[in-house]
């Protein structure tokens, strides 16, 4: 998916998915393991089949101390490999010490209980919690919590594409695990297919009903749940109305938790923005939503002229059709932005962790 072509044969793809999902990144693993790294497999099995999960724990975690863990969801034509091998999050997961999960469903090929090696997002049956994809991802998270010694306060998710929407499915049925969520070139919970590829497409679907139906979904665990999304200008597949209607359906269903009111306490413009010029690679905006008293509870990343990529991740040359080099890095902005929240202190007045 390099070339001139590049940009029409993604949209063409996710377009073709409405059908059934989109692209996310692949590649071989580029970093070689730290000496005292442990790397290990972790397996579920439920109804809807069976289910992996890559697992690295950087030496640099210390086994008497609880350490954070970021699950990660790849985006679809990909396997936990290469999404790992792309998004470098190893690399921040190794200096900042917290644990790395990539989980993967058993898909042989691009067909069978996985069309296109992508998770269900698309299936209203599966926007509940301890149902098919969103159970087995949770059980996982769960057994690797219960294997090495996690911090069960500070838990994330992250997912490309239709590992992203995936991604708002969980915070969803299960904001009683995550403490926070962060979603890569994808949107809002609940919407299906009709964010794929079209413009217009989010709009078929009001926000004001999505934040009330993920709101439902959380029941009786609703918290608030902090969220950062990262949009390209150019994605043609997860476009930027798609971005900005997962911001606004976010923002509205932690309202409905702190007030039941969907306008209130939370601003649904940002209090602030911050524009960034690097020296090389693209400009990008980051858009602060911050409660009355100063802090935050949602980001929002509008990276300039980027397509449907990975963000920075790794520049070996074999993987240039699946990372953009040129953005910033999707893992150091996730990584800076969850971990200012664990899971009990995401409430009013301030839901940032204050140590």
């Amino acid at each position: 998916m390099v070339g001139m072509g590049k940009q029409r044969r993604r949209l063409a793809f996710a377009l073709g998915f409405l059908t059934l999902v989109m692209a996310g990144c692949s590649s071989q693993r580029s970093e070689e393991p730290e000496a005292g790294d442990t790397n290990a497999e972790i397996y579920y099995a439920n109804a809807f089949g069976t289910y992996r999960s890559l697992v690295y724990i950087p030496g640099s975690v210390r086994p008497d101390k609880p350490a954070p863990m970021v699950v990660v969801l790849h985006g679809a034509n990909t396997t936990a490999e290469q999404q790992r091998a792309a998004n470098l999050y190893d690399v921040v997961a190794a200096r900042e010490r917290f644990i790395v999960m990539y989980p993967d469903h058993e898909t042989d090929t691009a067909l069978g209980q996985h069309p296109l090696q992508a998770w269900h997002f698309y299936n209203p049956a599966e926007m509940q919690r301890d149902v098919g994809d969103a159970q087995a991802i949770a059980e996982l998270t769960r057994q690797a919590m219960a294997t090495w010694n996690v911090d069960p306060e500070r838990v994330y998710i992250v997912g490309m594409s239709a590992g992203g929407w995936m991604t708002s499915i969980m915070g969803a049925t299960y904001p009683d695990l995550y403490a926070a969520i962060g979603l890569v070139e994808s949107g809002a919970y609940g919407i299906g297919l009709a964010g794929i590829g079209q413009p217009l497409g989010p709009l078929l679907l009001r926000p004001e009903l999505l934040a009330m139906a993920a709101y439902q979904a959380m029941g009786s665990h609703a918290r608030i749940l902090p969220v950062i999304n990262i949009q390209g200008d150019k994605d043609a597949a997860a476009t930027p109305a798609s971005g900005a209607h997962a911001v606004r359906q976010w923002l509205m269903t932690n309202n409905l938790v702190a007030s039941g009111n969907l306008n209130a306490p939370f601003p649904l413009s940002p209090t602030e923005t911050v524009d960034i010029t690097p020296k090389s690679g693209y400009p990008y905006h980051v858009d602060t939503y911050k409660d009355e008293d100063g802090c935050r509870i949602l980001e929002q990343v509008r990276i300039e002229e980027m397509e449907h990529f990975w963000p920075g991740g790794s520049d070996d040359p074999k993987l240039r059709g699946f990372t953009d080099p040129q953005a910033p890095s999707g893992a150091e902005l996730t990584w800076a932005f969850l971990k200012r929240f664990r899971r009990s202190d995401t409430a009013l007045p301030c839901a940032e962790f204050r140590p």
